[in-house]
């Protein structure tokens, strides 16, 4: 799996790839922390890999995950990195 430091393969942002393609080719999968900015800087942790979309839960900046469900995210709509705190 990519660490924070690791080069992606793919770019997430306006990517042509769905967003579970985006995280096979990433080494990215449950457990994976990613942070991305829009209007602000968002931290999900991803916790299911489907065939074509991904579920995940919001971050909080204290490092814990947000009481809400998880949630469909699509990657392509930011860049998205590995967040420093991701336990993979």
């Amino acid at each position: 799996m990519c660490g924070a430091g690791d080069v992606l393969m793919e770019n997430t942002l306006r990517s042509k790839f769905s967003s579970a393609e985006l995280c096979r080719a990433n080494g990215w999968g449950p457990g994976t922390r990613l942070g991305g900015i829009s209007d602000v800087y968002t931290v999900i942790e991803i916790t299911a890999v489907g065939e074509r979309d991904i579920l995940a839960k919001k971050i909080f900046h204290d490092g814990e995950p947000s009481e809400e469900r998880e949630d469909v995210w699509i990657l392509v709509h930011r860049e998205w990195r590995p967040h420093e705190s991701s336990v993979r």
